[in-house]
């Protein structure tokens, strides 16, 4: 029996059926991804500087909903590599002074990296895309976008009221200011 029966998706929460969407993503795209030794999370972090324009570490890290060592790490990864560590990287960013500000660094793809993005990792989002929303008219996707969102500001609204924290202290990567705000 299928895990994705019209029973066992009535009865399913909508958490867990998220929970489950996200798992079929990351399968499917470690799949197409691991033969090109890199994993989901670097193909979503080499996706969005592709689709949009180089970021500091902080707008990356919101944009991919990671925090902001992890996405350190993946960006040294794809980067120049580890010296402390005498790990290479791959060579696909570029990391920088950010204009204008000291402190902050500016993450950006390489040549290379673009080659990467525009060949091998194009493909694959495409495939994923066209087999992922297939059906799908363009209203039905503004529309799942739209009710995503709502739930993920309801969770980000009850996270904050259970941390203390004000709700301004969570930014959402798909508002305005976010380059990946109007869609794929």
């Amino acid at each position: 029996m299928s895990h994705s029966s019209e029973a066992g998706l009535s009865r399913s929460s909508i958490g867990m059926l998220v929970v489950a969407a996200r798992r079929s993503i990351r399968q499917l795209i470690a799949t197409k991804v691991v033969p090109h030794d890199i994993t989901p999370h670097h193909y979503w972090m080499l996706m969005v500087l592709y689709n949009g324009k180089p970021m500091s570490l902080g707008e990356l890290a919101r944009a991919m909903w990671m925090d902001n060592p992890t996405v350190s790490r993946m960006v040294q990864q794809m980067g120049s590599g580890s010296k402390e560590h005498n790990k290479p990287g791959r060579g696909f960013l570029k990391v920088g002074p950010y204009p204008g500000h000291g402190r902050r660094i500016l993450i950006q793809l390489t040549e290379a990296g673009l080659a990467f993005c525009s060949g091998a990792l194009t493909e694959i989002h495409e495939d994923h895309q066209a087999g992922a929303l297939k059906g799908f008219s363009a209203e039905e996707l503004a529309t799942l976008r739209e009710l995503l969102g709502k739930y993920i500001r309801n969770l980000d609204v009850m996270v904050a009221a259970e941390a203390g924290l004000p709700l301004r202290a969570i930014h959402h990567p798909f508002e305005e200011s976010h380059p990946r705000a109007a869609g794929e």
